[in-house]
């Protein structure tokens, strides 16, 4: 799924479901990476049957209060995952990891992290949001008042710098490991000779440009304003403070 191999993905997890029964925790796994594989190919319909499964959970979790923290930290991914499917565009720019380092040096050093935060919310094109609205109203309908007051209006995104975070929060999920695996190119480099070898090698820039082209997101300025993020806060950061956290974990 995160090679962007969508459609393997998803055969894959219909055979998981297939295989083991519905109250698992890897059956609910399975149907919650189904959704997000049709929400990353913008389809709602196909993503809605397992949107509603995943979030009717009483069999999966038996703990009430597990289950409410599950259900909003899923109905908050699938909002993260319908923003970075709106910013796919069929019409890739070129995506140059030289130019790329270039320019978000440049903006390193003449912007703080706010500024290139709102700087990223001004470069997602004004329509992507529709595509959020539908998704977060198809999970409203599925949670309590309690557990939809827990999550976060994608009106909240109408400022640049929160819409430029929430870009920031999705994307963090699919880099993780190619920055912070032990086996990675990058994480070895960095643990070996430091970030300013890791910079030298525009690794941080190559592993995010082949992941932005992997969720077909070929906008230039995103790439930079993305870049930039990730170098100023710097991998040991980045890999302490912002490892994605397995859905399951709160499966009891």
């Amino acid at each position: 799924m995160e090679c962007g191999k969508l459609d393997a993905a998803i055969r894959g997890f219909i055979g998981v479901r297939r295989k083991v029964s519905k109250s698992t925790r890897l059956y609910l796994e399975a149907t919650s990476l189904l959704a997000i594989c049709f929400l990353r190919k913008r389809d709602l319909n196909s993503a809605r049957p397992y949107i509603i499964e995943a979030l009717s959970c009483d069999k999966n979790i038996k703990s009430e209060l597990r289950r409410a923290t599950f259900k909003v930290e899923l109905a908050k991914r699938f909002d993260e995952e319908a923003l970075l499917a709106s910013l796919t565009i069929e019409k890739a720019e070129e995506l140059d990891p030289v130019k790329i380092q270039a320019e978000a040096g440049k903006l390193i050093c003449g912007k703080n992290e706010n500024e290139i935060l709102e700087l990223l919310g001004s470069s997602v094109p004004s329509g992507a949001l529709e595509f959020v609205k539908e998704v977060h109203a198809q999970s409203q309908n599925l949670l309590t008042y309690q557990e939809f007051k827990r999550l976060p209006s994608p009106t909240t995104f109408k400022e640049k710098r929160k819409l430029g975070k929430g870009v920031i929060s999705a994307f963090q999920r699919v880099i993780w490991k190619s920055l912070c695996d032990k086996e990675s190119d990058v994480y070895k480099m960095w643990f070996s000779n430091g970030m300013q070898a890791v910079l030298d090698k525009k690794y941080i820039t190559t592993a995010i440009v082949a992941t932005l082209t992997g969720l077909s997101i070929g906008v230039y300025a995103i790439a930079v304003y993305i870049t930039a993020i990730f170098i100023r806060v710097g991998i040991d950061v980045f890999c302490d403070l912002y490892k994605p956290e397995n859905m399951m974990v709160l499966r009891k």
